[in-house]
């Protein structure tokens, strides 16, 4: 009887300590990119949910992996992770955090009357929240990540960037609001279009600018990026 009472505690046990276990492993992997970070991890289940504020998100896994991408932040938060809707047992992951480039008041104040002039797009006092993507048009898309009021990631991408003016007019907007000579990120650029396929990359007070020119189905493309070291 003693036995028998012995091993009802022992699968007692062994049963609270699967309860109380975090069935999904995962881990962060830095960018610093300004824009998305990535979490890897494992669970033996289907899919994986993670939240991030009030929003659950899904992602289905192969081989028991799973992969997705997070956004960088102006401060910490936390990413949850669980194998089941109601995020029982959950795994914690602190979320990847970004230094700013500039401040918003700053930057429209500076952008937006060099955009007026230039033809393009200008942006509100409200500053915008999370990772925005524009077609400006079929040449050229831009990209920003805004947190709490401040800048931590810019992006544009064009087709032909050589001869592409609304490009050009970008690089001369962003990079005079952010504070650097538009001069400097010209030539960085001109660089990448004499060199396709090498990274190239300029830091300017703590501000680093990178450019990629690759040739695809007859079509050169141009990405330059900014974020903070």
């Amino acid at each position: 009887m003693r036995h028998v009472k012995l091993l009802f505690m022992i699968l007692g046990l062994t049963f609270i300590l699967t309860a109380c276990g975090n069935p999904v492993k995962a881990k962060l992997h830095e960018t610093n990119s300004g824009f998305n970070a990535q979490i890897t991890g494992k669970t033996k289940h289907k899919k994986v949910y993670w939240q991030i504020g009030d929003t659950i998100h899904t992602t289905k896994t192969t081989d028991d992996a799973f992969a997705f991408e997070v956004p960088y932040k102006a401060k910490q938060y936390r990413i949850t992770l669980a194998d089941n809707e109601e995020m029982r047992n959950p795994t914690y992951v602190e979320g990847p955090v970004a230094k700013e480039i500039v401040q918003w008041p700053n930057f429209i104040q500076i952008y937006n009357p060099i955009a007026q002039q230039k033809g393009l797009g200008v942006f509100e006092a409200n500053p915008l929240e999370g990772i925005r993507t524009d077609q400006v048009d079929s040449n050229n898309v831009i990209a920003m990540n805004v947190s709490d009021s401040k800048v931590l990631g810019i992006s544009i991408k064009a087709l032909n960037a050589g001869k592409n003016l609304t490009f050009k007019n970008y690089v001369l907007a962003f990079s005079t609001s952010i504070g650097t000579k538009p001069t400097q990120i010209t030539e960085l650029v001109d660089r990448s279009l004499k060199k396709p396929g090498s990274l190239m990359q300029l830091t300017d007070r703590e501000v680093r600018y990178t450019v990629m020119t690759t040739n695809n189905n007859k079509q050169q493309v141009t990405q330059l990026s900014i974020n903070h070291l």
